[in-house]
């Protein structure tokens, strides 16, 4: 017999004020097209097609500098370019065969295959990220 007026009294409080989600990014998160070993910067993975390999990165570059951040890890790296959107010039640089070279990449929006790859990418979390 008391259920009733609590359900009552619950259904009628007001809810908490649900803030707005941010409107989606229509281009999508952008890509450099790598992946690296977190704690070193040197890239194991280049996917073809996309803005690094096109601009001729290579397994085994060390990313020394991605515009004018120059990362410990690969966090930075990935984080540094979340703050581009796609279609911007990003200058690269790495170091292969202990000689500098630096590459301009265009950034494209994420392909809709790496959102399976981006629900399984966990990045460690380091100091001053």
């Amino acid at each position: 017999m008391f259920a009733t007026p609590i359900l009552l009294l619950t259904t009628l409080a007001p809810a908490a004020p649900v803030p707005a989600a941010p409107p989606p990014n229509p281009a999508g998160p952008p890509v450099m097209g790598v992946m690296a070993d977190t704690t070193s910067c040197v890239i194991t993975q280049v996917y073809p097609n996309l803005p690094a390999a096109r601009a001729g990165m290579k397994v085994g570059d060390r990313i020394v500098r991605v515009g004018s951040m120059e990362p410990t890890h690969f966090n930075q790296v990935f984080s540094h370019v979340q703050t581009y959107r796609p279609g911007a010039l990003l200058e690269v640089e790495v170091e292969r065969d202990g000689r500098k070279q630096v590459f301009r990449l265009r950034l494209v929006p994420r392909p809709a295959e790496f959102e399976s790859l981006r629900n399984d990418l966990v990045l460690p979390r380091f100091p001053n990220d």
